[in-house]
């Protein structure tokens, strides 16, 4: 019932926008290569709408909706250094919320109708290919893209979260069905706080069947490169190769032979490694045929059954597995048992990175089991079988902490 009634007061939000809009366009008129300030109707929030430099009103044109960090004003500028100010209309969205002023369910309660509005906006006067809408944003941005962009999913092209992770419990799936076959990007720092719950984000997203590009942003914290090679690519992908012209054909065939050739060609294991991983893991590559998957396939068998390329693929996976894991703990016993496996895979892989990533797990889950037992001792007595011991805590996600429930 609450949500019919959120549904039902959005729609007529937007009808009412919508008049509004039809009679008055609020703000500037929209040029190429411009970027302007937009006030939203209603809210009186501003927006940032930027159109590509190669705009035409003749042809559709994807939009990429984008959400700043804790404390950020609308910005257009990273999405558009990452396209160069072509192929994508790009949106500086607002909060209508203010910082931490309103907990979480009001916070969301009151976006999403501006999320809605804004969009409704931009359809009213501009191109916008409805098929290609995509939804991001970093840091508070990014966390923000996943509390309304999975129940929006239906109607959205994909979704791009930097510095952030999941703002649900991972055993819920807002978007439904949505999520399979939708493309997403997640990057985040190498040392960023937020990296473990990106990761298990990552985790989350690929087994709802979503395409999953994930960049690393090596030697960073909490913050995002000028330049993320990874983020380029996929946004491409979203478009200027989703053309299929030929010359985006031709482009797409010289990379695809230039990056096996280079992988086939390395003789030292690593090096052979971090090629062909990079190949397989680059969003161009599903749009270069079934052979040049195959043949990517084949060159990572080849390297990772020589070490020290076989031991890392080996530990990558495990690590992974565990991860995905630790986002679904229900008792003490499962807790126990993941720290155990991250235990074991820190020690039996010392040497590989995956390793030692595991190694930090452990200590993360080691120190959560411990703060559990030390809050609720074991019974003087054992309980009878079959009877749950209703005071052991039940671990959740929340950001990049375990909170214990009871």
């Amino acid at each position: 019932m609450k949500t019919s009634k959120m549904a039902g007061g959005a729609a007529a939000l937007l009808t009412l926008l919508a008049s509004a809009g039809a009679g008055e366009p609020a703000g500037p008129a929209l040029t190429a290569g411009t970027e302007s300030t937009i006030t939203l109707p209603l809210s009186g929030a501003q927006m940032k709408v930027f159109l590509p430099s190669n705009y035409a009103a003749d042809a559709k044109w994807p939009v990429v909706f984008f959400y700043p960090g804790q404390g950020g004003k609308p910005t257009t500028g990273y999405i558009r250094r990452h396209t160069d100010d072509r192929d994508f209309i790009v949106v500086g969205l607002p909060y209508v919320t203010p910082d931490s002023d309103k907990p979480m369910p009001d916070f969301a309660a009151r976006e999403l109708p501006s999320l809605r509005a804004a969009r409704q906006w931009l359809g009213a006067h501009a191109s916008v290919d409805e098929t290609r809408v995509y939804l991001g944003g970093s840091s508070k941005g990014g966390w923000t893209t996943s509390l309304l962009g999975e129940p929006e999913l239906p109607h959205l092209a994909g979704l791009i979260i930097l510095l952030a992770g999941r703002s649900y419990p991972f055993t819920t799936a807002p978007g439904g069905t949505a999520y399979r076959g939708k493309p997403i990007y997640i990057g985040d720092g190498e040392t960023d706080n937020n990296m473990r719950p990106a990761r298990q984000a990552a985790t989350f997203f690929q087994r709802q069947g979503m395409v999953l590009t994930f960049e690393e942003y090596l030697g960073l914290a909490h913050a995002t490169p000028p330049e993320a090679a990874r983020l380029r690519t996929w946004l491409q992908v979203q478009n200027r190769y989703h053309t299929r012209d030929a010359a985006a054909q031709a482009e797409l065939g010289q990379w695809c032979t230039n990056a096996l050739t280079a992988a086939r060609a390395a003789t030292d294991v690593s090096e052979k490694f971090r090629l062909t991983l990079d190949l397989l893991r680059d969003p161009r590559l599903p749009l270069c045929g079934p052979q040049a998957g195959a043949a990517a396939q084949a060159l990572l068998k080849e390297a990772t059954a020589r070490s020290p390329a076989k031991e890392e693929w080996a530990a990558e996976n495990i690590y992974w597995n565990l991860l995905w894991k630790s986002t679904s703990l229900h008792t003490l016993d499962e807790l126990r048992a993941t720290r155990d496996g991250f235990q074991q895979l820190s020690t039996t892989y010392a040497a590989t990175r995956w390793g030692q990533l595991a190694a930090e797990d452990c200590r993360f889950l080691s120190e959560a089991y411990d703060r559990s037992v030390a809050a609720n001792p074991p019974p003087q007595r054992a309980a009878p079988s079959g009877v749950n011991n209703r005071g052991i805590p039940v671990p959740r996600m929340s950001g990049n902490k375990i909170i214990f429930d009871r």
